[in-house]
C-alpha cells in the first residue's frame, strides 16, 4: 500500500505543507464515556436522533487512539418520507490528535454511500482502500491532517475567546480544507438537556465546501474548560436542520504525559 501511493504522488505533486512534526496536545475537555444525545428536528417536526460518543482508549499498530462515532437516525415518522441511516467512525491518535482511521456510512433516501479512508501521517498521504479509481485512491494531507469528525473533538480542547479566530487542517473525500471558526458570542442557551452558559461557533471552510451548505452553520458550546456542544443549527438542501442536547453523559480525559517533553 505504501508503495503503491508514493508511486502515485510522485506523478502529481500535491498542496505545499509544512514538514511532519511530532506534536503533543493536551486534552482536558473530554473523555471515554463521553455521551451526547441530540433531538434533530427540521423546521418544527422531530426528524430523528442523533449520538456522538467517546470510547477507548484502544490500540492501533502501536498506538493509542479514541474511537469517535457520530450516528443519526430518523424516526418512524419521519422516515416513512426521508430516511436517514448515518454513521461517522473515526480514529484519533490521543498523543498527536490527528486521524489515523476514518469510516462513514451514509443512508440518506435514495442516496447511500460508504467508505474508508486510512491516514498515514508520517507519510503525509490518505488512502482509501475502497476506490476504484486508481488517481483517488491516495491523496496528499498536511501535516496532523484531521477527518471532519474529528475537527470538532480537536477545537474542543483549545483554549478560545471571543473574538478568537483559528484555523484547523481537515481532510475530506480527497481534498485539503482549512477549516476557519471564528467564536463570535457569550449567549445562555436552553435545550433539553438544561441551560448553559455558551459561546457561539461559526465554522466555515476556505475555498469549497465540504459539503453543498446553503447558509452558515452555528454551533453552541459551553463556556467552560469541556466546551461540550449544546445546540447545532445548518441549513441543508431541504431546509434548517437544528439539534438540540437532550441528554449527555460526561467522560473522563486521559492522563496521558508529553512523550516527546525533553
Amino acid at each position: 500500500m505504501l508503495a503503491f501511493c508514493v508511486a502515485a504522488l510522485a506523478q502529481s505533486p500535491g498542496e505545499p505543507g509544512d514538514p511532519y512534526a511530532p506534536r503533543f496536545v493536551e486534552n482536558h475537555a473530554w473523555g471515554p464515556g463521553e455521551r451526547l444525545v441530540f433531538s434533530v428536528e427540521y423546521g418544527i417536526i422531530k426528524a430523528g436522533t442523533a449520538t456522538l460518543s467517546v470510547t477507548g482508549p484502544e490500540d492501533y499498530e502501536g498506538l493509542m487512539a479514541y474511537r469517535i462515532t457520530a450516528e443519526a437516525r430518523s424516526n418512524p415518522a419521519f422516515s416513512a418520507f426521508f430516511r436517514v441511516r448515518d454513521l461517522n467512525e473515526s480514529l484519533l491518535d490521543a498523543v498527536q490528535f490527528h486521524t489515523l482511521l476514518f469510516h462513514k456510512s451514509l443512508e440518506e433516501g435514495d442516496y447511500t454511500h460508504s467508505e474508508s479512508v486510512i491516514f498515514d501521517q508520517e507519510a503525509g498521504y490518505a488512502y482509501y482502500p475502497d476506490e476504484t479509481d486508481s488517481t483517488k485512491m491516495c491523496s496528499e494531507i498536511l501535516p496532523h491532517a484531521l477527518d471532519v469528525l474529528s475537527c470538532f473533538y480537536y477545537a474542543r480542547t483549545m483554549d478560545f475567546q471571543i473574538g478568537d479566530v483559528f484555523y484547523i487542517e481537515s481532510h475530506v473525500d480527497n481534498e485539503n480544507y482549512p477549516l476557519r471558526v471564528t467564536v463570535d458570542r457569550r449567549e445562555r442557551i436552553r435545550v433539553p438537556a438544561g441551560e448553559f452558559e455558551c459561546l457561539l461557533l461559526r465554522p466555515e471552510v476556505v475555498g469549497e465546501g465540504i459539503f453543498d451548505q446553503q447558509g452558515e452553520l452555528y454551533v453552541w458550546v459551553t463556556d467552560d474548560e469541556a466546551h461540550m456542544p449544546v445546540l447545532l443549527r445548518s441549513a441543508i438542501v431541504i431546509g434548517e436542520i437544528t439539534c438540540l442536547l437532550e441528554d449527555y453523559t460526561p467522560g473522563t480525559p486521559l492522563d496521558i504525559e508529553n512523550p516527546f517533553a525533553d
